[in-house]
């Protein structure tokens, strides 16, 4: 007995459906997940957590994909720290000019760097490049403490004008960023284990930032009061 099946090639039904078709990202939106996964994996553990096959299954892509936007895992790790470093400069610039507007907070300036430099593993990673001489084309940090330096030093002319104190030199507030700057990338290396093997509490790190900010404070602006969190 025969069966009466459905013609396959002419159903009207099966001719009107359309082909489903495969959602694809925007080019900037898949850089920017790829790049947020990678910074997730750095800040977790380091360097070496950049894997192409692990970042693609975290965000769901296939390895050619990474491929096809950064071309290789250096060139994902170049991009990285290039988006890295400009975030650090917005973010600093935008502290300063909080800071200039009368809400004063240098010591927030401190913690933007210490947070973007170690909390997020960017130091690390700088340090890896560096070390294995991986130079950036276009590396803002190369600018970044002379920049921050004279926004700094602005902020120290004003604070001494108002006090009736001597301006500062202008070396002393250089090296005083490179000092923050210094202190930052120490902390990210290795500061976890000298304050667990020094400093009592589990919150010791985070003590060591405060008293930092406080001491560069009293130093760099007598008489006002840091705001520490």
């Amino acid at each position: 007995m025969e069966h009466d099946l459905p013609n396959l090639q002419t159903d009207p039904a099966k001719a009107a459906a359309p082909a489903a078709k495969r959602s694809r990202r925007p080019a900037e939106q898949a850089r920017r997940l790829i790049l947020d996964a990678a910074e997730k994996r750095l800040a977790e553990q380091g360097p070496e957590g950049i894997r192409l096959q692990d970042i693609a299954r975290d965000i769901g892509i296939s390895h050619p994909a990474i491929l096809h936007h950064f071309e290789s895992r250096e060139g994902l790790v170049r991009a990285l720290i290039e988006r890295a470093s400009q975030q650090l400069r917005d973010t600093l610039l935008n502290a300063f000019e909080v800071t200039a507007a009368g809400q004063f907070g240098a010591s927030d300036v401190i913690s933007k760097v210490f947070e973007a430099l170690s909390d997020r593993g960017t130091a690390r990673l700088w340090s890896w490049l560096h070390l294995t001489g991986r130079e950036l084309e276009h590396d803002v940090s190369t600018h970044l403490v002379g920049e921050m330096s004279e926004r700094l030093h602005s902020l120290r002319i004003l604070q001494a004008r108002e006090a009736g104190l001597p301006e500062p030199e202008w070396e002393d507030t250089l090296f005083t960023a490179i000092l923050v700057a210094s202190t930052a990338f120490g902390d990210a290396i290795i500061g976890q284990r000298l304050t667990a093997g020094s400093v009592e509490g589990a919150d010791g790190r985070a003590r060591f930032r405060r008293w930092f900010a406080k001491l560069l404070m009293e130093r760099n602006f007598p008489g006002r009061q840091p705001r520490v969190g």
